[in-house]
């Protein structure tokens, strides 16, 4: 066989597969990024929606709403740059296999890196919040070199990139891999591609086909299963009263965190296992949120909308994963994933206590004459934050070990959220970025001849 041209091939060129490449060329390896989609020009104003036709999906048991770009940058095109640390309780309570004392070091590179900056409370949210006896926290973000917040085309990895490399399966011997199969939708060409170590950040949907169709075997045991995102309630709310001048009220104007409050201590126990945070954004005009048809036009400009996020932390279920669909394939032949989804009892509890927590906040925050429009219900699936088909954990039970090393094939790495146990009760970009980092140091010490893992 021939010998591998590339150190390191990584699969994904959204924010996990950028800092994983980068991080492995930083320390002198011959790094190839693929990405599935294409290079969007500078100008490109807009995201366009996945070809359903070209890349298809099905589900079992109810619907799903799989935020997809397929593009060089992936979802980060459509991140609003929120950067929260996880608290310790969350990392202990979804079984991490490692702490804040871990990841804080990383936090603290990526939050420098990536120009994480902190804004300023409302006044109005901070007296709802003395009010309801809450935590509210101003919006963390990550800012961009030349836009409001950072994304992965910034960085010179990046600019390195294949584009439209579609990552199909390994072929793999003895526990290794061996080549990763990959198809250029440019030329038509099935690219046999040969490294001595492999990233895979693909999107945990994504990443999970490509390893099911990999044909791992028994050591893949767990492969494609726990798939968990957030539940989602979301709101708006509509007050008859003009935008205020952003002049004077610091950055981020009008955006913070409320913190989660349930499962805290005995007093604050709840049926399901997670807990939820509230992002507020607003107020901002209704044709900021594309709501200028709720009020007539010459009451336009005497109204303002703030938008209620409540983001609630599921666990795994086996009767939620993903698996390769028998009948569809597509447009380059490969078997298309599948999704299985239901909800528990106790998750029907969560969904009720996120639009319970949500009308309460805007009841709260409301002015006479208000009005509250649900925009996504929390039992509708698809939050954009899909999670853990390969997770770190123990041996005997997870497909990864806590560093995101694969147990089935010992020189891949996962580096998106399929290695993440759940994905928190926050925000989790900037902790899905950690791990990326964690990942790729592993990798590294692979490639430099040391052992790696934990």
């Amino acid at each position: 066989m021939p010998a591998p041209r590339w150190d390191a091939i990584v699969v994904g060129a959204g924010p996990s597969g950028t800092v994983a490449a980068d991080r492995l060329a930083a320390f002198g390896h011959r790094v190839l990024l693929l990405d599935a989609g294409p290079r969007l020009p500078r100008s490109a104003s807009r995201i366009t929606d996945v070809d359903r036709r070209a890349w298809p999906f099905s589900t079992v048991g109810l619907p799903f709403d799989w935020y997809r770009v397929r593009a060089v940058g992936g979802r980060a095109h459509l991140w609003g740059g929120w950067a929260y640390r996880f608290p310790r309780r969350s990392l202990e309570r979804a079984g991490w296999p490692c702490g804040r004392v871990a990841l804080d070091p990383l936090y603290d590179q990526l939050e420098a890196r990536l120009r994480v900056t902190e804004g300023t409370v409302d006044e109005r949210y901070r007296e709802v919040g003395r009010r309801l006896g809450l935590s509210v926290l101003p919006k963390r973000a990550a800012l961009g070199r030349r836009g409001p917040v950072w994304r992965p085309p910034e960085e010179p990895v990046v600019r390195r990139a294949r584009a439209s490399r579609v990552a199909v399966r390994f072929e793999h011997e003895r526990g290794r891999a061996a080549a990763l199969r990959a198809v250029s939708l440019e030329s038509g060409r099935d690219l046999p591609l040969r490294a001595r170590a492999y990233v895979l950040a693909a999107s945990p949907i994504e990443t999970a086909r490509i390893l099911l169709a990999s044909d791992l075997g028994p050591r893949a045991r767990g492969v494609g299963r726990n798939l968990v995102d957030h539940m989602v309630a979301s709101y708006v709310l509509i007050e008859p009263a003009p935008v205020p001048s952003p002049h004077g009220r610091g950055r981020f104007p009008g955006a913070a965190l409320v913190e989660s409050f349930v499962n805290l201590d005995e007093a604050t126990a709840r049926p399901y296992r997670g807990g939820f945070s509230i992002e507020l954004t607003g107020p901002e005009s209704l044709e900021e949120v594309n709501l200028e048809r709720m009020v007539p036009g010459d009451e336009l400009h005497g109204h303002r909308a703030t938008q209620i996020h409540a983001l609630g932390e599921l666990f795994p279920h086996r009767r939620r994963f993903v698996d390769l669909d028998p009948e569809r394939r597509d447009l380059v032949g490969a078997a298309a994933p599948r999704l299985h989804l239901a909800w528990t009892r106790a998750e029907e509890r969560l969904a009720k206590d996120l639009r319970t927590a949500c009308t309460q906040l805007a009841d709260a925050l409301a002015i006479p004459g208000s009005r509250l429009i649900p925009v996504v219900d929390p039992l509708q699936p698809g939050a954009g934050h899909e999670a853990g088909t390969c997770a770190m954990g123990p041996p005997e039970v997870a497909p990864c070990d806590g560093r995101g090393r694969l147990r089935a094939l010992d020189n891949v790495w996962i580096a998106d959220a399929a290695a993440l146990p759940t994905a928190g009760d926050r925000h989790p970009t900037l902790t899905l970025l950690a791990h990326a980092l964690r990942a790729a140091d592993d990798a590294a010490r692979h490639l430099a001849g040391g052992h790696g893992g934990i």
